[in-house]
């Protein structure tokens, strides 16, 4: 099965990721079939060929749960909220943490 998913490059403290598509059972960053598009965490940038993902997703290819949010967020499309679940953040303060 063929994976969506995103691979880390850049150097220490500067992370810059790939959205790549590969294997299910190989590593990220050996052996990618094709470079979708990138993802930029310190500027927050997010840039992916969007018409090509959903093509592949049509195909068969499962994109995980962290390149459906980056998509969905990009694109407030649909159909890709149905990858992903969404999580409610719970915040504890020291006060709390003490009880």
């Amino acid at each position: 099965m063929l994976a969506i998913r995103l691979s880390r490059h850049g150097r220490s403290k500067r992370p810059f990721y790939r959205v790549v598509l590969t294997e299910h059972t190989k590593p990220a960053k050996s052996g990618y079939k094709q470079v979708l598009g990138s993802f930029d965490p310190m500027k927050h940038l997010f840039e992916a060929d969007v018409v090509a993902i959903k093509e592949l997703i049509a195909q068969g290819a499962q994109p995980s749960e962290r390149v459906a949010k980056l998509l969905f967020q990009s694109t407030k499309d649909e159909f890709f909220q149905k990858y992903f679940v969404e999580r409610e953040r719970k915040w504890v303060t020291k006060n709390e943490k003490k009880d």
